[in-house]
């Protein structure tokens, strides 16, 4: 088990892990409860990769979800709803539905 990042942003954090699980990189939050109930301490919430030998892909996807590509910066929209997203996210928030490879390449 590998420690994979600490930002300040405690929700953000929870972002990632979702995004990281769904690349089916199995991780942990640390200190979410002792942060939250003593958000002055020294107790940052931590992001933990449970095998280390998916930190190196972890490590990728988290450099790419902090410092998106120039690409990524175009607006698409849902195929299903309609639904106009920014060109990082790979997936609908309203409804869910993956995006096109279509979209991709033209955002």
């Amino acid at each position: 088990m590998k420690q994979l990042a600490t930002p300040s942003e405690s929700t953000e954090l929870g972002l990632l892990k979702n995004m990281l699980e769904e690349a089916g990189i199995h991780c942990a939050l640390r200190n979410e409860q002792t942060f939250q109930a003593f958000p002055t301490t020294p107790f940052n919430v931590e992001l933990w990769v449970d095998d280390d030998a998916d930190y190196p892909k972890a490590q990728e996807l988290c450099e790419s979800w902090f410092h998106p590509p120039s690409d990524t910066a175009g607006i698409w929209s849902c195929a299903q709803c309609g639904q106009r997203l920014r060109g990082q996210f790979d997936s609908c928030w309203k409804c869910g539905a993956k995006r096109e490879m279509a979209d991709k390449m033209t955002a």
